[in-house]
């Protein structure tokens, strides 16, 4: 079984843990990474398994989990379930207070939000302690963004989910520091010819069972954008007006938060022209489209004994070449996410290709948040 340390927020090791009735850990491309943890109670297990306190594996101390939800059962034996977030999910924690607004590389873009309010913010009482921003990882994207209020963790996402990168809150140990760092995955499909190619199928004898969704439920192609103003003076843009027909889904996208007169962090008051402010609503409308795309995602079981071995030939965020004979599909989707589950009976290991399945939770967020 994985051993797990548990460290405190400043970043002390409390203690470790070997004997467990299950572990579970997703690990997301495109959203918040989870760890569960199922426990027969103790009162040192309790005394470790506190909110704040953060588990990582032996394997991978950097990468951690923040304890969020506390289950204590009493049944035929005592049990504690426990619900951890990866580090990024600390940015939850903080809001978009006054319009922002970057232009330049994407991840540049990304970090000044997370700069502008969680690590140097106007407001002391906003700083996330001892959270750093990391070094570039070479994305080399340029894209514009502009945002009044909602939760920092989500609009980073917004961001990441649009350009296919990710984000991690890593543990940095020596330096006692959270490092923000920005990333995307390494392409391994057949598509190009600098890397060594990563192709999964049955044919391949790589994949012990597999699911094919193809879901349009909440697919949108097109963003009517309404900014500042009121009643007919209001401003609108529409982003993908192209679409028509059958082939045109909409959406409304309430964004009167984008102001074309805001304060930038000097204090200065800037006005936008109004092509620069036409731009950003476009943008606006483009970020939310992202959250409405076709899901299209093999979800797979992988022989662990394949020739392909996850964390030495591919990882989490690479792109691969994934086929099914039988419904005549080939894909090159990204790992968008891995499950691993130990128990004493073994362990199981299956990988998402392609797009998240929105959870219920998930669903809901999008709606009000519309």
């Amino acid at each position: 079984m994985i051993e797990l340390y548990v460290f405190d927020l400043e970043f002390n090791l409390l203690g470790e843990i070997s004997e467990y009735k299950e572990l579970q850990i997703e690990r997301n491309y495109d959203k918040v990474s989870q760890l569960i943890l199922r426990i027969s109670s103790s009162p040192e297990a309790i005394e470790l398994l506190k909110h704040d306190n953060i588990l990582t594996t032996q394997d991978d101390a950097k990468y951690g989990y923040i304890i969020e939800h506390f289950d204590y059962t009493d049944e035929a034996e005592t049990e504690i379930e426990i619900h951890a977030y990866s580090l990024n999910f600390m940015l939850s924690w903080r809001v978009i207070e006054r319009q922002q607004k970057f232009s330049g590389n994407v991840e540049d873009l990304i970090k000044y939000f997370v700069k502008n309010n969680a690590i140097n913010p106007s407001n002391p009482n906003k700083v996330i302690p001892n959270l750093r921003l990391g070094t570039n990882s070479g994305v080399s994207i340029n894209d514009e963004s502009t945002k009044t209020g909602g939760e920092l963790l989500e609009h980073c996402f917004e961001v990441c989910n649009k350009h296919e990168m990710s984000m991690d809150i890593l543990l940095n140990h020596q330096d006692k520091k959270f490092d923000f760092v920005t990333w995307q995955g390494v392409d391994r499909s057949t598509q190009q010819m600098i890397n060594p190619h990563v192709i999964f199928s049955k044919e391949f004898d790589n994949i012990i069972n597999q699911k094919y969704v193809h879901n349009r439920v909440d697919y949108k192609t097109t963003a009517i954008v309404a900014g500042e103003g009121e009643g007919t003076a209001r401003k609108y843009k529409v982003t993908n007006d192209q679409f028509s027909g059958f082939n045109r889904r909409e959406v409304f996208v309430d964004a009167r938060d984008l102001q074309s007169t805001y304060t930038n962090d000097n204090g200065d008051e800037i006005t936008m022209s109004t092509a620069e402010y036409n731009a950003a609503l476009i943008k606006r409308g483009d970020e939310k489209l992202s959250e409405y795309e076709i899901i299209e995602t093999f979800e797979s079981e992988v022989d662990m004994n394949s020739q392909f071995v996850y964390g030495i030939d591919y990882y989490l965020g690479d792109r691969v070449s994934i086929r099914n004979d039988d419904i005549q599909r080939v894909m090159h989707p990204r790992v968008i996410s891995s499950t691993f589950i130990s128990k004493k009976e073994g362990i199981m290991f299956s990988i998402n290709f392609g797009s998240n399945i929105p959870t219920l939770f998930e669903k809901i967020k999008k709606k009000v948040n519309k």
